[in-house]
C-alpha cells in the first residue's frame, strides 16, 4: 500500500494503532509481574531455607556436645527431689551437707484438687495438654524478644520446659542451656504422660514459705503450711493463690523469714486475682465464680506462726551458707549482665537472685570450699566453752514497752574474734559467740562495736608516722588541751586515770595508751591528710567509720566513733602491720564448684599497700612494747612458746560504763583478736574475780592461742621475726626533745641556745630523719609550754655554770625527762592479777603471773580514750575500787568508752 492509500483511511489506521498499544503494554506488564512472583517466591524459598538451615545449624551447634540422657536416667532425674551440696574446710573435711529447709511431701496427682490443676495450666501453661513439650510460636517470640534485647519477656517456657530446667539442666543464662531445655522437654514427653509430667511439677516446684518460716516445695506442703488443709481440700481462691507463687515464690508468699505475716500482703493477693482471671478467660471457672472469689477475703485463711524446732547448725555452716549464697547471687546477676547496685537499688530483683542462688545452693549439688582450719577452729571453740564463764558474769537489765511496763531480762557476757592469715587474709578461725544454741548471731561477722583503742595505731600513729609528722622520738606533752571543734564547742580530752603533766615520746605515748598525746598528734595530722585514706585501704570503710567523724572529731583518734566495725574487719585492719603494710581483704570462700565439677567462684586476692615498710616497721616496733612494758605486760609471757609478737589493748564506752573490751596480737604469720562485751550496750563490763575486764579478756586470749599452738604450731610463727625493710636506721637524739643537738633560735628577740645533754637510741625511717632541735620540737605543746621549757633549760644551764665545782646536783629542768618512770606505763588493771587460780600453764607461767601483779602494783593503766566533747567531766577517782595499785586496763577502757560517740552525741553509747 502506497502513501495515498494510507492516507485515505485514517479511521482504520487509528483504530489498529490504538488496539496494538493496549494489547502491548498489558503484555509487559504481565510478564514483568509474573517474573517478579516468581522472583519472590523462589527468592522466599532460598531464603527461608537458608534461614532455616542456619537455625537448624546453629542448634545443632549447642546441643552436639550434649549427651541425650536415656530414658530412664531422665525419670530418675526428674523424680529426684534434690542435688546434695557440700561445704568443706579448708583441709578437705566435710563441715555438713548444705541442709535443705526445702520442706517438701510428694503426693500423688489423685491426691491434689482438680482447681490447683487448672488454675497451673491456666497460668503457667495453657497449651499444656496439646503441645508435644514446647509451643513454637511461643520460643519464637522469646528468641526475637532475646535478639532484641527487650526489655520485656512473655516468656516461653511450657511447664515440661520448666521441669527440665529445674530438674536437669539449671538456671544459667545461655542459649546452650535454652537449646537443652528445649530438645529434652519433647524428648520428656514421649516417654511420660501429661499426668506424670504434671504430677512432678505440682511436687517440685517452691512455692516459698511457710508460716514457720520454711522454704517449701510442693503443692501438699504450700496447702499444709499456708492454709492449713491438704492439698486435696483447697478451696478456689486458695488453689489460685498457691497457682501463683512458683513465678516468684518469695515475693508473693505471705510470710516472711520468720513465719511472721507479712505486713503488706498486698503483691501476693493481686497475683491470685490475675490466675483467677486467665481460669476465667480459659472457661475452667464461671464469670459469677470469678466476681466472687475476686472479692474474697483470702487473707483470713492464712495460718499464724508455728515455730521451728530445728537447732542443729553451728556458726561455720551459718557463716559458709550466708557468704556462699551472697556469692551465687553476684554470678547468676553477672550473668545476666547486673550489677550489685541493680540489686540493691530494687528490693524486688534483689529477692528474685535471693531466692535462685538459695534454691541452687540447697538443690543443685554445688560443693563449697572454705578457709577455715578444723582442728584450729575446734580448738579455739573448745576454750570458748571452757572459759566463756570466767569472762564475766550474766547482768541484768530492766526496760520499758510502749505501754510503759517495766520488763527485766537477763544478758550474759558474749565474746568473738577470729584468727587470719596476714599474708592471705584467709579466715582460719573465728568465735561468733560464746554458744550456739543459746544465739547463733555471729559477732564476728555480724556485730559493730567501737574499736576502742584499738584504732590508735591505725588511724593516728600509723598515718602520723609515714607523713612524717612525728618518728617515735617525737616528743608530746602529756598536758592538758582544749580543741574548739567545727561546730563550736570546746573539747577537752582526759587520759583514762589523770593527765601526767608530762612531757614524752611518740613511742611511749602509743605503748601506754595515752590519750591525750594521741589526740595531739592526730589535731596536727588532719591538717595535712584525712586518715580515712588509710583506713579505708585497711578495709574499714565509710560505712563503718563515716567520713566526717574524721575531720570534725578528734576524738576518733581514741576510738568515739559513731559507727562500729565487725570483729573481723578490726583485726583484719590490724594484720596490716604485721604484714609489712600491706592489707589482703579477709575472706571465707576458698571456690565454688557446681554439679559438673566446674569452678564458679575462685577467689581472687585483692591486696593494698596501706604505708611504706619503713612506716611500718617503726609501728611494728612500738607495738612490741606494748606487750613488754605498755599496756599488756604479762600477756605474751603466758605462751607456751616463743615468737615475734606485736599487740594493742582497747576499750570503749561511756563516762559510767565499759562496752567493749578488745585485744589484738600479730606474729609474723597470723593475727588474733578477741573481744568482750554484751550485746546490749546498756548493760556495763565490770570488775569481777579480781580482775578487770581487759585483764580477764587478756588471760583468756593467751588460753586460746596455747590451745591453738598446741593443734597448729606451724600456723602461729614460732620462733619467727618481723623482718627490718632496708632505709631503716638508729640514730641518738636528746632525752629533753627526741631531735638533735642544736642552737636554737629564741622569738621576740631572746637570743640563741645551744641545747644538748643525756641521748636515747631510736629507730628512724631514712626519708624522716631527725633534725636539730628547734624551739616548737613538743608537738602540740602552747607558746606557754615552750616558753616554760627554754626558760627551765637556760636556768638550769645557768645554774650548771655558777655551780659547776658544786658538790650539788643541778636542778632538773621541766618538765621531767620523758624517761622518767610513770605509772601510766602500765594499762589500768584494776586490781593486781591471781592468775594462780585462773592460769593453767607451767611454773614459768606464774612467774609472769607475778610480774604482771608487780607491774599493776607500780603503774596506772593508760590506755583508753577521753570523754567526748560534750560529756560530763571524768569519772571521779572514788569510784575506782582501788587507788593502791590504781586501775589499768579497766580504766582505760572505760575511758576509752567515754569517747565513744562523736561530739555531738550525748555520751551515751546505747
Amino acid at each position: 500500500m502506497n502513501r495515498s492509500e494510507h492516507d485515505n483511511n485514517p479511521e482504520e489506521t487509528t483504530k489498529t494503532s490504538s488496539k496494538r498499544g493496549f494489547f502491548y503494554y498489558f503484555d509487559i506488564f504481565y510478564r514483568v509481574s509474573k517474573a517478579l512472583i516468581i522472583f519472590f517466591i523462589v527468592t522466599l524459598l532460598v531464603g527461608g531455607s537458608l534461614g532455616a538451615g542456619a537455625a537448624i545449624g546453629y542448634f545443632a551447634s549447642l546441643v552436639h556436645s550434649s549427651e541425650i540422657p536415656k530414658y530412664e536416667e531422665m525419670e530418675a532425674q526428674v523424680d529426684e527431689f534434690v542435688l546434695k551440696s557440700t561445704m568443706y574446710y579448708a583441709g578437705g573435711e566435710v563441715i555438713s551437707d548444705v541442709r535443705s529447709d526445702l520442706i517438701r511431701t510428694p503426693v500423688n496427682l489423685d491426691n491434689i484438687s482438680p482447681t490447683v490443676v487448672d488454675a497451673i495450666v491456666a497460668t503457667e501453661d495453657e497449651y499444656f495438654f496439646e503441645h508435644n513439650g514446647i509451643v513454637p510460636k511461643a520460643v519464637a517470640r522469646a528468641l526475637v524478644q532475646d535478639l532484641t534485647n527487650s526489655s520485656s519477656s512473655s516468656g516461653g517456657s511450657t511447664l515440661t520446659q520448666q521441669l527440665i530446667k529445674q530438674q536437669l539442666v539449671g538456671n544459667e543464662v545461655s542459649h546452650s542451656r535454652k537449646a537443652n531445655e528445649i530438645l529434652l522437654a519433647m524428648r520428656l514427653e514421649n516417654f511420660m504422660s501429661k499426668e506424670d509430667i504434671l504430677q512432678a511439677y505440682l511436687n517440685i516446684s517452691p512455692f516459698g514459705r511457710n508460716n514457720k518460716g520454711q522454704n517449701i516445695a510442693g503443692v501438699q506442703e504450700a496447702a499444709q503450711g499456708i492454709f492449713g488443709v491438704a492439698a486435696a481440700d483447697l478451696s478456689l481462691p486458695q488453689a489460685a493463690f498457691i497457682a501463683g507463687l512458683p513465678q516468684s515464690p518469695i515475693v508473693y508468699s505471705p510470710y516472711t523469714q520468720t513465719g511472721e505475716l507479712k505486713e503488706d500482703q498486698s503483691v501476693g493477693l493481686e497475683r491470685k486475682n490475675e490466675v483467677l482471671f486467665r481460669m476465667y478467660r480459659e472457661g475452667y471457672i464461671t464469670e459469677k465464680e470469678y466476681n466472687e472469689t475476686v472479692n474474697y477475703d483470702l487473707s483470713q485463711d492464712f495460718i499464724p506462726k508455728a515455730n521451728d524446732e530445728e537447732n542443729s547448725r553451728s556458726y561455720v555452716y551459718d557463716l559458709a551458707i550466708e557468704e556462699s549464697r551472697d556469692l551465687l547471687i553476684q554470678h547468676f546477676a553477672k550473668a545476666d549482665d547486673l550489677t550489685l547496685k541493680d540489686l540493691d537499688e530494687d528490693a524486688d530483683l534483689y529477692n528474685q537472685y535471693f531466692e535462685q542462688a538459695d534454691s541452687a545452693l540447697i538443690n543443685g549439688g554445688y560443693k563449697v570450699y572454705t578457709t577455715i582450719d578444723r582442728d584450729l577452729h575446734n580448738a579455739v571453740e573448745q576454750v570458748v566453752k571452757e572459759q566463756a564463764s570466767s569472762l564475766g558474769s550474766e547482768r541484768s537489765y530492766t526496760w520499758k514497752d510502749d505501754e510503759n511496763v517495766s520488763h527485766t531480762d537477763k544478758m550474759p557476757i558474749q565474746v568473738s574474734g577470729s584468727v587470719i592469715d596476714n599474708a592471705t587474709g584467709k579466715v582460719l578461725a573465728f568465735i561468733g559467740g560464746r554458744d550456739y544454741k543459746d544465739s547463733n548471731y555471729n559477732r564476728a561477722f555480724d556485730s559493730e562495736r567501737s574499736p576502742g583503742s584499738i584504732i590508735k595505731p591505725l588511724a593516728t600513729y600509723g598515718p602520723a608516722l609515714d607523713t612524717g609528722l612525728i618518728t617515735p622520738a617525737t616528743i608530746i606533752p602529756d598536758t592538758d588541751v582544749s580543741i574548739t571543734l567545727p561546730t563550736g564547742k570546746v573539747y577537752e580530752p582526759t587520759n583514762a586515770i589523770r593527765t601526767t603533766n608530762r612531757w614524752m615520746t611518740a613511742r611511749e605515748a602509743l605503748t601506754v595508751s595515752q590519750n591525750i598525746p594521741t589526740i595531739k598528734i592526730y589535731n596536727e595530722l588532719v591538717k595535712q591528710v584525712n586518715p580515712v585514706t588509710y583506713m579505708t585501704k585497711m578495709g574499714i570503710g565509710e560505712d563503718v567509720i563515716p567520713a566526717e567523724d574524721y575531720a570534725a572529731n578528734p576524738a576518733t583518734a581514741i576510738g568515739g566513733v559513731s559507727g562500729g566495725a565487725a570483729p573481723v574487719d578490726l583485726i583484719s585492719a590490724f594484720s596490716t602491720i604485721a604484714n609489712n603494710g600491706t592489707h589482703v581483704d579477709p575472706y571465707v570462700i576458698e571456690k565454688i564448684e557446681n554439679s559438673s565439677g566446674d569452678v564458679i567462684y575462685q577467689h581472687e586476692q585483692a591486696k593494698t599497700q596501706v604505708w611504706s615498710p619503713q612506716t611500718n616497721f617503726l609501728l611494728l616496733d612500738i607495738l612490741r612494747d606494748v606487750h613488754t612494758e605498755g599496756t599488756a605486760k604479762g600477756t605474751i609471757s603466758q605462751l607456751n612458746f616463743n615468737s615475734d609478737w606485736i599487740s594493742k589493748t582497747g576499750t570503749s564506752g561511756t563516762s559510767d560504763k565499759v562496752n567493749d573490751i578488745w585485744y589484738v596480737g600479730s606474729t609474723p604469720n597470723i593475727t588474733f583478736g578477741t573481744w568482750i562485751g554484751y550485746d546490749n550496750q546498756v548493760v556495763s563490763i565490770e570488775d569481777e574475780f579480781g580482775q578487770s575486764p581487759s585483764l580477764r579478756n587478756r588471760n583468756f586470749w593467751a588460753k586460746v592461742v596455747n590451745q591453738m599452738y598446741a593443734v597448729r604450731p606451724e600456723l602461729l610463727g614460732a620462733g619467727k621475726q618481723f623482718q627490718q625493710p632496708s632505709n631503716i636506721v638508729q640514730r641518738s637524739v636528746l632525752t629533753q626533745t627526741g631531735m638533735l643537738p642544736g642552737t636554737v633560735n629564741l622569738p621576740n628577740g631572746g637570743g640563741t641556745h645551744s641545747i644538748s645533754g643525756d641521748t636515747f637510741t631510736e629507730y628512724f625511717n631514712t626519708a624522716h630523719l631527725p633534725k636539730p632541735t628547734g624551739y616548737d620540737f613538743a608537738l602540740g605543746a602552747t607558746d606557754a609550754e615552750l616558753s616554760k621549757f627554754w626558760n627551765a633549760v637556760e636556768t638550769s644551764d645557768s645554774k650548771d655554770d655558777q655551780e659547776s665545782e658544786s658538790s650539788d646536783d643541778a636542778e632538773e629542768p621541766s618538765p621531767p625527762s620523758n624517761k622518767e618512770e610513770t605509772p601510766e606505763n602500765d594499762e589500768n588493771e584494776s586490781k593486781p592479777t591471781d592468775d594462780s587460780s585462773n592460769n593453767n600453764n607451767s611454773s614459768s607461767n606464774k612467774n609472769s603471773d607475778k610480774e604482771t601483779e608487780n607491774d599493776e602494783k607500780e603503774k596506772k593503766p593508760d590506755e583508753e580514750e577521753t570523754k567526748p566533747p560534750d560529756l560530763p567531766e571524768e569519772k571521779p577517782e572514788d569510784k575506782d575500787p582501788e587507788e593502791e595499785p590504781p586501775k589499768d586496763n579497766d580504766n582505760e577502757e572505760k575511758t576509752d568508752e567515754e569517747v565513744q560517740k562523736p561530739e555531738s552525741d550525748s555520751g551515751n553509747n546505747e
